[in-house]
């Protein structure tokens, strides 16, 4: 079973015409599906994909219409490959159930559940448009918890959008990790996939292993005194499981190089 593994897309159409600022660095950053589709072609040439999950930032404050875009868009690369996403704090709920899910305008977390022959991947929303970090109320927690207990006869794969281990970034960690932490600690989880930093990562957490996944769209360099440097950069991960349990990654991460701007983010 071969699952890729991408993440912060932050898809639009048509980008804001902007010269200043975070939207003037998005202006001047190609679309990012020419990177996805030339990595797609490649990995469709050397393998085959048994599922692609996404874990968050599908676009950039998206409108409706870029929901329904990308899916389709997606589609076509993909055939019937099964596509599982998670939402990140760029995503508008809203306009992704309405694009993405034709389904009715809500806010509600968007939460899946999908049973492989092994095992059952969980999608988690922890995210909330418009706050960097997270967030996650109490009944989110109650559905994670109720969820595990009925999928408890198989291994788990669960997938977030924010990252669960502050050495990895200087952005905070997802807050709500702890609890997170504590409510999957009695279950057979194999492995915990998240993207938002857009670095690749992996470690270990209280024995599980954790992936966060490169972007497929920009990376912001820390270059200290409150200024990040911008620039294209795009990768994936790809897992190869066999009964449940991760016995290869692979991380492919292309650097062409191509500075954005340099913003001073404290300001």
């Amino acid at each position: 079973m071969n699952i890729l593994h991408i993440s912060d897309i932050h898809f639009r159409r048509k980008y804001e015409a902007c010269d200043e600022g975070y939207k003037g660095m998005l202006a001047k950053m190609q679309n990012p599906l020419i990177p996805l589709e030339k990595c797609l072609t490649h990995l469709q040439q050397q393998t085959t994909l048994d599922l692609v999950v996404v874990s968050g930032d599908l676009t950039e404050d998206g409108e409706i219409e870029d929901y329904r875009y990308l899916r389709n868009w997606l589609k076509r690369e993909l055939g019937d490959t099964e596509i599982i996403v998670t939402l990140g704090n760029h995503d508008i709920k809203e306009h992704f159930r309405v694009g993405w899910c034709d389904q009715e305008a809500s806010s509600a977390p968007y939460n899946q559940v999908v049973t492989m022959p092994d095992f059952t991947v969980i999608s988690f929303d922890n995210s909330c448009y418009g706050y960097a970090d997270g967030i996650v109320d109490e009944g989110q927690f109650q559905w994670l918890e109720k969820t595990l207990e009925q999928v408890n006869n198989q291994p788990i794969v669960i997938v977030t959008h924010h990252h669960l281990l502050p050495q990895q970034s200087s952005i905070p960690k997802w807050p709500g990790t702890e609890r997170f932490l504590e409510l999957i600690a009695p279950f057979d989880i194999r492995c915990i996939l998240n993207g938002h930093t857009h670095h690749t990562f992996s470690d270990e957490i209280n024995g599980i292993p954790y992936f966060t996944v490169s972007s497929m769209s920009f990376v912001g360099e820390d270059e200290g005194g409150g200024f990040v440097r911008f620039e294209e950069r795009h990768g994936y991960n790809l897992y190869q499981l066999h009964q449940g349990r991760v016995i290869q990654q692979t991380s492919e991460n292309f650097i062409p190089g191509h500075v954005l701007k340099t913003l001073h983010m404290t300001k």
